[in-house]
Protein backbone atom coordinates (compact mmCIF):
# COMPACT_ATOMS: atom_id res chain seq x y z
CA UNK A 1 0.00 0.00 0.00
CA UNK A 2 2.85 2.42 0.82
CA UNK A 3 4.42 1.77 -2.60
CA UNK A 4 1.16 2.59 -4.41
CA UNK A 5 0.75 5.81 -2.38
CA UNK A 6 4.37 6.76 -3.07
CA UNK A 7 4.00 6.15 -6.83
CA UNK A 8 0.68 8.02 -6.97
CA UNK A 9 2.17 10.97 -5.06
CA UNK A 10 5.21 11.05 -7.37
CA UNK A 11 3.01 10.94 -10.46
CA UNK A 12 0.85 13.76 -9.12
CA UNK A 13 3.91 15.94 -8.43
CA UNK A 14 5.33 15.34 -11.91
CA UNK A 15 1.95 15.98 -13.54
CA UNK A 16 1.45 19.19 -11.51
CA UNK A 17 4.92 20.46 -12.45
CA UNK A 18 4.22 19.75 -16.12
CA UNK A 19 0.90 21.61 -16.04
CA UNK A 20 2.38 24.59 -14.17
CA UNK A 21 5.28 24.83 -16.60
CA UNK A 22 2.96 24.84 -19.61
CA UNK A 23 0.96 27.88 -18.47
CA UNK A 24 1.66 30.63 -21.00
CA UNK A 25 2.59 34.05 -19.69
CA UNK A 26 -0.16 36.58 -20.33
CA UNK A 27 0.46 39.75 -22.31
CA UNK A 28 -1.82 41.58 -19.88
CA UNK A 29 -1.05 40.34 -16.39
CA UNK A 30 2.71 40.76 -16.66
CA UNK A 31 5.27 43.48 -16.08
CA UNK A 32 7.58 43.25 -19.12
CA UNK A 33 11.16 44.49 -18.51
CA UNK A 34 12.87 45.94 -21.59
CA UNK A 35 16.02 43.94 -22.46
CA UNK A 36 16.93 44.94 -26.05
CA UNK A 37 16.14 47.64 -28.57
CA UNK A 38 16.73 46.67 -32.20
CA UNK A 39 17.53 49.40 -34.71
CA UNK A 40 19.01 49.42 -38.19
CA UNK A 41 22.46 49.58 -36.62
CA UNK A 42 22.05 46.51 -34.40
CA UNK A 43 20.76 45.60 -30.95
CA UNK A 44 21.19 47.77 -27.87
CA UNK A 45 21.28 45.83 -24.59
CA UNK A 46 19.14 47.62 -22.02
CA UNK A 47 20.05 47.67 -18.33
CA UNK A 48 17.64 50.28 -16.98
CA UNK A 49 14.32 50.19 -15.15
CA UNK A 50 12.39 50.42 -18.45
CA UNK A 51 9.24 48.29 -18.58
CA UNK A 52 5.78 48.10 -20.09
CA UNK A 53 2.45 46.75 -18.86
CA UNK A 54 -0.72 46.20 -20.87
CA UNK A 55 -4.24 46.75 -19.54
CA UNK A 56 -6.91 44.93 -21.57
CA UNK A 57 -9.85 46.45 -19.71
CA UNK A 58 -8.72 50.07 -20.11
CA UNK A 59 -7.15 49.43 -23.54
CA UNK A 60 -3.97 51.16 -22.35
CA UNK A 61 -0.24 50.46 -22.30
CA UNK A 62 2.22 52.17 -20.02
CA UNK A 63 5.30 51.92 -17.90
CA UNK A 64 8.70 53.51 -17.56
CA UNK A 65 10.98 54.40 -20.46
CA UNK A 66 14.18 54.36 -18.34
CA UNK A 67 13.60 57.78 -16.77
CA UNK A 68 10.06 58.96 -17.52
CA UNK A 69 6.70 57.29 -17.06
CA UNK A 70 4.67 56.86 -20.23
CA UNK A 71 1.33 55.66 -21.51
CA UNK A 72 -0.68 55.24 -24.65
CA UNK A 73 -3.77 53.75 -26.26
CA UNK A 74 -3.72 50.01 -26.96
CA UNK A 75 -5.40 47.87 -29.59
CA UNK A 76 -4.74 44.11 -29.64
CA UNK A 77 -6.33 41.65 -32.07
CA UNK A 78 -4.86 38.14 -32.26
CA UNK A 79 -1.12 38.83 -32.71
CA UNK A 80 -1.60 42.40 -34.01
CA UNK A 81 -0.87 45.23 -31.60
CA UNK A 82 -0.99 49.00 -31.89
CA UNK A 83 0.19 51.49 -29.28
CA UNK A 84 -0.75 55.04 -30.21
CA UNK A 85 -1.05 58.49 -28.66
CA UNK A 86 2.10 57.82 -26.62
CA UNK A 87 2.76 60.46 -23.97
CA UNK A 88 5.36 60.74 -21.21
CA UNK A 89 6.67 62.95 -18.49
CA UNK A 90 9.50 65.15 -19.78
CA UNK A 91 12.45 64.87 -17.40
CA UNK A 92 15.94 64.64 -18.90
CA UNK A 93 18.05 61.86 -17.41
CA UNK A 94 21.75 61.77 -18.16
CA UNK A 95 22.99 58.35 -19.17
CA UNK A 96 19.64 56.80 -20.14
CA UNK A 97 18.02 59.46 -22.34
CA UNK A 98 19.22 57.92 -25.60
CA UNK A 99 17.85 54.52 -24.54
CA UNK A 100 14.48 56.02 -23.64
CA UNK A 101 14.27 57.99 -26.90
CA UNK A 102 15.05 54.82 -28.91
CA UNK A 103 12.49 52.83 -26.90
CA UNK A 104 9.68 55.32 -27.55
CA UNK A 105 10.64 55.69 -31.23
CA UNK A 106 10.50 51.90 -31.76
CA UNK A 107 7.32 51.52 -29.69
CA UNK A 108 5.45 53.83 -32.09
CA UNK A 109 6.28 51.47 -35.01
CA UNK A 110 5.06 48.24 -33.39
CA UNK A 111 2.29 46.33 -35.18
CA UNK A 112 2.73 42.69 -34.08
CA UNK A 113 3.75 40.75 -30.97
CA UNK A 114 4.86 37.26 -30.02
CA UNK A 115 5.41 35.63 -26.63
CA UNK A 116 8.06 32.91 -26.51
CA UNK A 117 8.26 31.45 -23.01
CA UNK A 118 9.03 34.44 -20.77
CA UNK A 119 10.09 36.70 -23.67
CA UNK A 120 7.85 39.25 -25.39
CA UNK A 121 8.93 40.35 -28.85
CA UNK A 122 7.39 43.44 -30.48
CA UNK A 123 7.71 43.67 -34.26
CA UNK A 124 7.06 45.90 -37.20
CA UNK A 125 5.88 43.25 -39.68
CA UNK A 126 8.75 40.70 -39.55
CA UNK A 127 11.41 42.98 -38.02
CA UNK A 128 11.97 42.67 -34.25
CA UNK A 129 12.02 46.13 -32.67
CA UNK A 130 11.86 45.48 -28.93
CA UNK A 131 12.56 42.52 -26.66
CA UNK A 132 11.20 42.21 -23.15
CA UNK A 133 11.37 39.62 -20.41
CA UNK A 134 8.64 38.90 -17.89
CA UNK A 135 9.73 40.45 -14.60
CA UNK A 136 10.86 37.81 -12.16
CA UNK A 137 11.89 35.31 -14.85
Amino acid sequence: MKVVTFIATGAFILFSAFIMKEQPISLYETKWSLKKIYTGTGAEEVDTKAFIKFDAEKKRAGGNGSCNTFGGSLIVLNDSISISHIFSTKMYCEGVQKTEDNFFRQLEKVNRFEIKGSVLLLYHDTEVLLEFEAAGH
